[in-house]
């Protein structure tokens, strides 16, 4: 239950598939807040306990008691989501891993790249895939924080530039490290 839980509010944001791939390690430094891009502004969920660079637009939130955000922008969707109610594997990092797996088997799409990766010190990992429909390309990183697994999704579609997700998906942080 838990499981279609996670899966149904990631597919919230996209509906993607992909095929396994072998891991990288990678070690995410916190944001630096200093030079946001241009005119991005810093979308601060002190609830969530995270902050993101978004570009101009009008984000969502939704708070039912898992904590959305979404940003939909012409060819590209932004959206960061801090769930609850997951089941937890035997370390943390399998636990990450088990929910980008699950958002990768409930996709249509083609996988380019994933790794294992970690923010402030909690782990994390990042898949990057290919859809046909809607065609684009979308990264999904997730991170295990205490008992909340964040995930931080940037869709671009075919012939946009991924530039701006990039900005965007570098930017997340957490605002207390502690928790």
């Amino acid at each position: 239950m838990k499981k279609l839980v996670l899966s149904i509010l990631l597919l919230s944001f996209l509906p993607l598939n992909v095929l396994p791939k072998p891991l990288i390690y990678y070690n995410l430094p916190q944001a630096n807040k200093s030079k946001p891009a241009t005119d991005w502004k810093e979308y601060i969920s002190k609830t969530g306990n995270f902050a993101v660079l978004l570009p101009p637009g009008q984000p969502v939130e939704e708070s039912t008691p898992q904590i959305r955000v979404r940003l939909d922008q012409g060819p590209r969707t932004y959206g960061v989501a801090r769930l609850d109610g997951f089941k937890f594997a035997e370390t943390a990092q399998k636990t990450v891993d088990g929910a980008a797996d699950d958002f990768l088997n409930t996709s249509e799409g083609r996988l380019v790249d994933k790794k294992v990766l970690a923010i402030g010190g909690y782990p994390g990992a990042s898949i990057k895939f290919q859809t046909a429909e809607p065609p684009g390309t979308t990264e999904a990183r997730f991170f295990l924080v205490g008992r909340y697994m964040y995930a931080v999704i940037a869709f671009t579609r075919n012939g946009s530039s991924e530039d701006e997700a990039n900005k965007f998906l570098n930017s997340f942080r957490l605002l207390n490290n502690k928790v």
